[in-house]
């Protein structure tokens, strides 16, 4: 938990299982790791799985790895990003870079405001 963490809305995990894939929402997201909103079904620390990032339900960064590292009681399942290639991490890096810059901006609006 080193890093900034911005809660973007409209982000989505598309988990892909046997079945169907599965989509949940993503609570907060940073370059290294994120955490979804699901009842935690059959998800455990250190499980791994493959997924797509969605970014108002279109495709923003497809074929990722993951790990699970925790299980919250709340539904909430915090994971680390494995094994992503350079041009998948520059682009999540843009994305979370984008919304700093938008909450900071929104602070100073709200400061020069008052």
């Amino acid at each position: 938990r080193q890093e900034f963490r911005a809660r973007v809305p409209g982000v989505y995990v598309r988990v892909i299982t046997k079945a169907f894939p599965q989509i949940c929402p993503v609570s907060d997201i940073s370059a290294t790791c994120f955490a979804f909103a699901d009842s935690p079904r059959n998800y455990s620390s250190g499980m791994e799985f493959s997924f797509d990032l969605l970014l108002g339900k279109r495709l923003f960064l497809g074929n990722l790895k993951a790990k699970v590292m925790r299980v919250l009681d709340k539904g909430i399942i915090g994971c680390n990003f494995m094994e992503m290639e350079r041009r998948q991490e520059i682009k999540l890096d843009k994305l979370v870079l984008e919304v700093q810059k938008r909450l900071i901006e929104l602070r100073k609006a709200k400061r020069e405001a008052q």
